[in-house]
């Protein structure tokens, strides 16, 4: 089976390594933003641990039974954890110590992969404490894989008895070559949703699935200026938390017209003339100043508790009077 995870080629190998010399890890921990391809590539090396005929690549085969049941969903030593509601509970935690005990029923080892790790990471939840206590003490035959989008809210004595690997947005125009290999589109729409993902595999290619590659109506908040308009743009925008990341698209586009950069090196290409209407209404610290709020309200959504509605209420403000 043709190894078909797009980027992250050094941990892929890295991983094709510990199965092949036999030194797979009780448990590792996978960092990076949603989208990047930590459940891809956790799924791949689930795979390729319990598959029955790798191939000379060293991939799974994708036609042994272990295959065939892990692509549909039902291997017995293979589970996926996802938080129940807003967080990842203790009973989900107790129910994983009371199974991983005993030996894998098919593979050589019972593996858990658990997604969104960082959402165990609350005072009045011990589902990360419990988890800890497995980590400290695996049983021989099991590896546990964390997926976190944010490692720094992961507890410490956690991280310390995890192989660590980083997730990183591809370089664009390596994204744009492989977009353009496995979905045999045209350059054009493979570079504009490489760039409109900032380089992030799964967004790029949800861009490609959903035929949206560039987005040419310029957004509301560029052209209006009313700042009482902020609370009706702030809820747009809490509908769809990606847009915010085309926005500084959008911004970024207005910062090159306005500096005279050549418009090959815009994402929107195709709105050239509406911007350039746009681009008297703005000063170089003020579009600066636009990209920088833009990117600290994601951080902020991010990795604090703040009520979404009033960060992007704040966030919309400062867009519109400048600040």
């Amino acid at each position: 089976m043709k190894n078909a995870i797009l980027g992250h080629q050094n941990i892929v190998t890295q991983l094709q390594n510990a199965v092949a010399s036999e030194r797979v890890a009780g448990a590792y921990l996978f960092s990076g933003v949603q989208g990047i391809g930590k459940e891809t590539v956790a799924l791949y090396f689930a795979n390729l641990i319990l598959c029955d005929h790798r191939t000379e690549e060293f991939s799974p085969c994708g036609e042994c039974r272990a295959c065939r049941t892990i692509k549909n969903g039902n291997h017995p030593d293979l589970r996926i954890i996802r938080p129940d509601g807003a967080q990842i509970k203790i009973d989900q935690i107790r129910e994983l110590q009371q199974q991983i005990v005993y030996r894998p029923l098919e593979g050589p080892r019972k593996i858990y992969i658990l997604a969104n790790t960082e959402r165990m990471n609350n005072p009045n939840n011990p589902a990360a404490n419990a988890l800890l206590k497995t980590l400290e003490e695996p049983p021989a035959a099991s590896t546990l894989i964390l997926l976190t989008e944010n490692i720094e809210s992961i507890l410490l004595t956690i991280q310390s008895r995890c192989q660590i690997f980083p997730f990183y947005p591809m370089p664009i125009e390596e994204l744009t070559v492989a977009l353009i290999d496995h979905f045999s589109i045209d350059k054009e729409a493979a570079a504009a949703a490489a760039i409109l993902s900032r380089g992030v595999v799964g967004k790029a290619i949800t861009l490609i699935e959903k035929g949206i590659t560039e987005s040419e109506e310029v957004p509301e908040i560029l052209e209006e200026t009313d700042p009482l308009a902020a609370f009706r743009l702030a809820e747009q925008f809490e509908k769809n938390l990606d847009s915010l990341d085309e926005l500084i698209t959008w911004y970024r586009d207005l910062l090159f017209l306005q500096q005279g950069a050549p418009v090959e090196l815009m994402t929107h290409t195709s709105a050239v003339d509406k911007l350039q209407t746009l681009v008297p209404r703005y000063s170089r610290i003020r579009l600066q100043q636009a990209i920088k709020t833009v990117f600290e309200t994601k951080e902020l959504l991010k990795r604090t508790n703040v009520t979404k509605i009033f960060a992007l209420e704040v966030m919309c403000l400062k867009l519109l009077q400048g600040k």
